[in-house]
């Protein structure tokens, strides 16, 4: 069973991508990889994180994760830089240094699918890029770094950097510093961690339900919710207040 990534209304001969199960996991997995290896904006993490969320469904209902270019959440005000991003992503792909860390694709022909999947891309963003698709913009100056279990935020215009982190049940935001956030998705030295690089910073909230522990929330800084208004801290708090009630 194959998975399509296609084009809706064009009729350029060419413009889909038919990949096996495995190949697409493959595909996938490269570009998350390409992504994470850098800062990112708000529209290019919602743009990975669309990968990964396609990756996962890959893995427990193989067949089932085609889409076209134009259902990836695209931000209106900024489709052509994330173009150029994507470009970007192509050019780190074929980086031998990046391998060490996620290791080459076996299959080559993964490399002509980012490429023909760029240059859709690209299309896409050529003919929309100058008319709204009601997603609205993101605010300025806000970048992201992410990594298995944890996701930090550079809100440049107010200097403030906040970090999450979870694990099942388990969820906590914190305040960190610059320090912490530049060495975040860098590689660190001895038994050190992203996470425990994050727990070192001022802990805004905490909640848990991870089924070994009584649902709980704790919240430290009442203004976690200003301080940090991209986290999933609200929906999380949210959801444990129901279970609580």
């Amino acid at each position: 069973m194959a998975n399509i990534i296609g084009m809706k209304d064009d009729g350029t001969a060419g413009d889909s991508l038919s990949m096996s199960n495995q190949g697409t996991d493959s595909f996938l997995q490269l570009l998350i990889d390409c992504a994470l290896a850098e800062e990112m904006t708000a529209s290019q993490l919602a743009l990975t994180e669309f990968f990964e969320e396609r990756k996962y469904v890959n893995g427990y209902a193989p067949g089932t994760v085609s889409f076209d270019i134009d259902e990836m959440p695209w931000d209106a005000s900024c489709m052509q830089n994330d173009a150029a991003w994507l470009q970007q992503l192509l050019k780190r792909a074929r980086d031998p240094a990046l391998w060490k860390i996620s290791g080459k694709p076996e299959d080559q022909i993964v490399f002509q699918w980012l490429d023909q999947f760029v240059r859709m891309a690209g299309r896409f963003c050529m003919k929309n890029g100058r008319r709204s698709l009601g997603s609205g913009g993101k605010k300025a100056g806000i970048y992201f770094k992410k990594g298995t279990g944890w996701k930090a935020c550079r809100d440049e215009g107010r200097k403030i950097y906040t970090a999450e982190r979870s694990w099942r049940g388990f969820y906590e935001l914190r305040q960190i510093d610059r320090d912490t956030y530049d060495r975040l998705g860098t590689e660190l030295p001895g038994d050190e961690t992203p996470i425990s690089l994050i727990r070192k910073g001022r802990q805004l909230a905490e909640c848990d339900d991870d089924y070994y522990t009584c649902p709980y929330i704790e919240i430290r800084d009442e203004n976690y919710a200003e301080l940090a208004p991209w986290a999933d801290v609200h929906r999380r708090i949210a959801l444990k207040q129901q279970i609580l009630c």
